[in-house]
């Protein structure tokens, strides 16, 4: 670019011919267009420095402290912490007394300082609750062998099937597995806590080793999660990143109210997407990720959060398109507000479908001019897209009973994503089986309200002892969407 030396002191000289003045606007019109691309430039950073959990897809643990403060949104009450005066208490409820292990009796003296007899009319009851001293149990099975004495031939006794024939019984294989797939510890920590709380010695390649029964007992339970998600009316999908080392894999989720499955894949893409659906044919609930886009769009309803959080980032700019943003927000918000009435009241009448169809309309109708106004930058490629996905955003308009958000997935991989954060990640494919078949155990018993430890040791025993486990969750049975009254 020609550069023009200017003296700012006086005015500048004018050009001499008309070379000179085409010379002079060519590098002017260089220098707007210069200054244009700076402009987009400091904008799309500032735009960058704005992105927060509230208007992208970055969890909120990376929000910046300001971005933290302002999430909170709560004004001080100037109330001091805790319960406050007129609250109802809560208290711990007795246990009842054939439950109790240990009673002891306090007795007031016989006689009072005046000189009377003191007679005994009742107690007030005092419960302590204390944790027992703990230690691990060793059962030695010796198996003896002997000679016959006529022909000396060899003879030796054999364990019971139900004896393990490793050093680690159900219960401590089961505690082994809830420890890393329950409460996320890596198996540094479950080794030092071996030590700790049970004086007990394990090598980290020995309570490495212990899962890999415990994968393949855990296979029919897991096979049994799959099968019923995949045969639900209404099912939520999402994935998240997993690490083997430094390769970056994703753990998919695919979940219902009272069920979670897990898979670890390779993609990100539709093959990954299409292997955790199966043969699903109910409704499906994701946020816009497009590996999901193969199945079928009238069964298909996007995430209004995604949305809503898509729609901020548009709001936060400046100028027309920041003006745009704001009134497709408003319309979002109102849509999810009319959505919730709606669906708080079961349904009942037609009065908020109406509404919902009026804020439908509108919606298209501002998403339309928005395209048109911005044309091939940015904001209008937002809104040509979120034209292209509409029909997914309305599903539950046609379906009631399909939720407006993926909150029920997202909650699923919550857990995971913590445990990756505090684990060493996984370190072959076999940890890389094992990981979505202990969280769809563990994050279905939640759901079911069972226990996750008995659960596990059921199944462990059963492995031990038969060799085949024929242990199966009490999963519910599919119910039918709920119907709008005509």
């Amino acid at each position: 670019m020609e550069r023009l030396d200017l003296d700012l002191s006086r005015p500048p000289p004018l050009p001499g011919t008309v070379e000179e003045c085409h010379r002079v606007i060519e590098a002017l019109w260089r220098a707007l267009g210069e200054f244009q691309q700076i402009q987009a430039r400091v904008e799309e950073l500032e735009e960058q420095l704005a992105l927060g959990s509230d208007n992208s897809s970055q969890p909120p643990s990376q929000d910046s402290p300001k971005k933290r403060a302002e999430r909170k949104g709560k004004r001080p009450t100037g109330r001091k912490k805790g319960a406050q005066v007129g609250d109802p208490r809560h208290e711990r409820a007795l246990v009842p007394a054939e439950a109790v292990d240990e009673v002891r009796h306090y007795f007031p003296h016989g006689r009072c300082e005046c000189g009377g007899s003191v007679a005994v009319r009742g107690f007030r009851p005092h419960q302590v609750f204390d944790l027992p001293e703990i230690r691990y149990r060793v059962v030695e099975h010796r198996v003896y062998e002997g000679r016959c004495g006529w022909c000396g031939e060899k003879h030796q006794g054999r364990l019971p099937d139900e004896v393990p024939r490793g050093q680690m019984g159900p219960g401590l294989v089961a505690w082994i597995g809830l420890m890393t797939g329950r409460y996320h510890l890596s198996l540094r920590e479950v080794e030092a806590l071996l030590e700790e709380q049970w004086g007990l010695r394990f090598s980290l390649g020995a309570i490495s080793q212990s899962q890999i029964p415990l994968q393949a007992w855990l296979g029919p339970v897991y096979n049994q999660i799959g099968e019923a998600v995949r045969k639900a009316l209404i099912a939520h999908a999402d994935e998240t990143r997993h690490y083997r080392g430094r390769s970056i894999y994703w753990l998919w989720a695919l979940t219902t109210d009272q069920m979670a499955y897990f898979l670890t894949h390779y993609s990100r893409g539709k093959g990954a997407a299409g292997e955790l659906l199966g043969d699903f044919q109910g409704i499906l609930v994701t946020d816009r990720h497009g590996a999901y886009n193969d199945h079928p769009q009238d069964s298909h309803q996007y995430c209004w959060a995604h949305l809503i959080r898509n729609l901020e980032r548009i709001a936060g700019r400046k100028g027309q398109a920041g003006e745009d943003g704001e009134r497709l927000l408003r319309a979002a918000r109102l849509t999810v507000h009319c959505g919730k009435l709606w669906q708080q009241s079961h349904y009942p009448s037609d009065r908020y479908r109406r509404r919902l169809e009026r804020i439908k309309a509108l919606f298209r109708r501002e998403l339309e001019q928005a395209a048109q106004r911005h044309g091939d930058n940015k904001t209008g490629r937002s809104c040509r897209k979120l034209l292209d996905d509409f029909p997914r955003f309305w599903t539950f308009l046609d379906h009631p009973g399909v939720p407006m958000t993926n909150n029920t997935a997202e909650r699923a991989l919550r857990p995971y994503v913590i445990w990756r954060k505090t684990s060493f990640f996984s370190q072959s494919h076999r940890g890389d089986c094992f990981r979505p078949m202990i969280l769809s155990l563990v994050e279905t018993c939640k759901r079911l309200k069972t226990g996750v430890y008995q659960t596990l040791r059921t199944i462990c025993a059963q492995g031990m002892a038969e060799g085949e486990v024929t242990f199966r969750l009490p999963l519910p049975e599919p119910q039918p969407l709920p119907v709008a009254s005509p």
